[in-house]
């Protein structure tokens, strides 16, 4: 049986199932204030802050022995570098500190592609407000700001001119970066960059194995992630690899798998289509959130998390291909959640009436409890709607919109993140 320490933040689901395996003895490594999620049967390493991989692997090893492991997985991006450095501290397979940095620092990670030849929006490092005001004279205004550390779009912000940045809005913005109040709270140093005028984005969700991309399907969000509104349907539908954008994109990954060192490992990439040509976003060395792992399956038969943590153990992965022989697309939608007490909801049986509908996946029910931080993971359900031409997809949501409903009771607690 093989011993496992696992990185996590707030993953409940992966952590649940890898602690239900049967096969390997699980060590989980988190912090504290995510006590709640493990019982009194887990397995648990206690650090201070992920956020720090030199000091929690120094907190691993004076809490365990820790000869007998033969694996080190992460099961989120803040959690990342700390099982990357600390794999490398034990002489065990998988990715890199190097890698990893690469893959989870923006400025790293742009310094790689621009470095490549891969085409990138023009950006600057800022450690604190006055650098934020250098670069963005330096750059020119539209700018968008994000934490240097940080997947999706928390704690993101974009300025179309200088008054902009010393609004109420703004001065909320920079003191939050500069006090985060918790670890999953960004902080500064940030990443300044000039804002695009984006026609479309996409993401290249792939996976690699020695140095080659083996694995790769491209599909483009219902609108660019910046637009995410914590109120509305998002998600993303794929498309046909005979698509020119599909294999510029594929095309892109490629390079840019290289550009950040990924020997093995799945990717997700993030493409922007500009009134100047395609440039590329960001990629991570994990799996695409929301319904892209199962979109996956229904295309493929190619299970995301499975690659990730088999690749993360060394093991293989083999998929069998569904070999669909529909030339249909995988529509998948995530519902928006809303905080507060939720009492009443569509449950899976309402969106029966949407043509094309393959399954409904809803994740929170009457009576649950809705708090924390609302960001674009955070969602009531997922569908995943087959389709076949493009000009069905705005249709497609009207239905969705019309047989979802959801209600909350608004509370008056702090929020947790």
């Amino acid at each position: 049986m093989k011993s496992i320490l696992v990185t996590n933040t707030g993953d409940k689901i992966h952590s649940k199932a890898l602690a239900a395996r049967k096969d390997i003895h699980v060590t989980f490594i988190t912090e504290t204030r995510f006590k709640d999620m493990y019982d009194s049967t887990s397995d648990v390493i206690w650090v201070d802050n992920l956020n720090d991989p030199a000091n929690s692997t120094k907190s691993v090893l004076d809490q365990r022995n820790c000869n007998h492991y033969d694996a080190v997985i992460s099961l989120s991006e803040r959690a990342a570098p700390t099982a990357a450095y600390l794999r490398d501290y034990l002489g065990l397979q998988g990715a890199s500190f190097y890698t990893i940095t690469n893959c989870t620092n923006k400025f790293a990670m742009k310094q790689r592609f621009l470095n490549n030849g891969i085409a990138v929006s023009n950006y600057s490092l800022a450690n604190n407000f006055n650098d934020v005001l250098f670069s963005a004279k330096e750059i020119g205004y539209p700018i968008i700001i994000k934490p240097v550390i940080g997947a999706g779009v928390d704690a993101t912000m974009v300025f179309q001119n200088e008054n902009d940045i010393y609004s109420n809005n703004a001065k909320e913005y920079f003191n939050r970066l500069n006090s985060p109040i918790t670890t999953s709270e960004k902080e500064f140093p940030v990443i300044v960059e000039k804002f695009q005028n984006v026609i479309n984005e996409y993401h290249c969700d792939g996976y690699v194995i020695n140095g080659e991309v083996v694995f790769a399907q491209v599909s483009q969000y219902l609108s660019p992630v910046i637009d995410y509104a914590s109120n509305g349907i998002y998600g993303s539908f794929s498309l046909h690899s005979s698509e020119p954008v599909s294999n510029e994109i594929v095309a892109m990954h490629k390079k840019a798998v290289k550009a950040v060192g990924i020997e093995n490992g799945v990717t997700h990439f993030e493409v922007l289509h500009t009134p100047n040509g395609y440039i590329a976003g960001e990629i991570a060395c994990r799996p695409g959130g929301g319904g892209i792992r199962k979109m996956l399956q229904f295309l493929h038969g190619f299970d995301s998390w499975d690659a990730h943590l088999a690749v993360s153990m060394a093991e293989s992965y083999n998929w069998k291909n569904t070999n669909r022989t529909s030339e249909k697309q995988i529509l998948e939608l995530m519902l928006p959640t809303k905080r507060g007490k939720v009492t009443t909801i569509s449950n899976a049986e309402d969106f029966n009436s949407i043509p094309g509908l393959l399954e409904v996946d809803m994740k929170i029910e009457p009576g649950n409890v809705v708090d924390g931080l609302l960001d674009s993971s955070a969602i009531s359900g997922n569908l995943f709607i087959e389709y076949e031409d493009q000009s069905e997809i705005e249709g497609i949501l009207t239905e969705v919109e019309k047989c979802f409903v959801l209600e909350v009771e608004p509370l008056n607690i702090h929020m947790k993140n």
